[in-house]
């Protein structure tokens, strides 16, 4: 025997160690774990309304030449890039984005006192939004 370690301080030992080794397998099995989404509550209302705002942000801060290149298109980008959609919900953001984008380019051929308070107005929609979203309350 090693000195002042009797079988019983081993046994010890070797049970803390067990134990220790199988609550670090429990977490690496957990971290390789898919993590579960927050799309299937949130696409339906809230992300659709946020990807027509962005749509929407997008044309109308290039017209009054805020100069912020893809910044809203990117930040579409970076939504679904978190909210991790299927296809179909990928689509469906999609499409909200392009719809808002035409259906602004179409109101709004020139910045205006009108267009620039209607960006002003989707910003802070845009901002709730995110907000909601950020929050986990989904609008709801």
């Amino acid at each position: 025997m090693e000195q002042g370690l009797s079988i019983f301080d081993t046994y010890g030992f070797m049970r803390r160690r067990k134990r220790a080794v199988c609550a670090l397998l429990a977490a690496l099995m957990l971290a390789a774990a898919p993590l579960p989404h927050a799309r299937a509550l949130a696409l339906p209302g809230t992300m659709l309304q946020l990807a027509e705002v962005l749509g929407a942000v997008h044309h109308l801060r290039t017209l009054c030449g805020t100069n912020e290149g893809p910044l809203w298109r990117n930040k579409m980008i970076e939504m679904m890039s978190v909210a991790n959609p299927s296809e179909t919900e990928r689509q469906q953001l999609i499409q909200r984005f392009n719809d808002a984008y035409h259906r602004y380019q179409d109101a709004y051929r020139n910045c205006t006192a009108k267009a620039a308070s209607q960006s002003d107005k989707l910003m802070l929609d845009g901002q709730r939004l995110a907000d909601e979203l950020a929050s986990g309350s989904y609008g709801r």
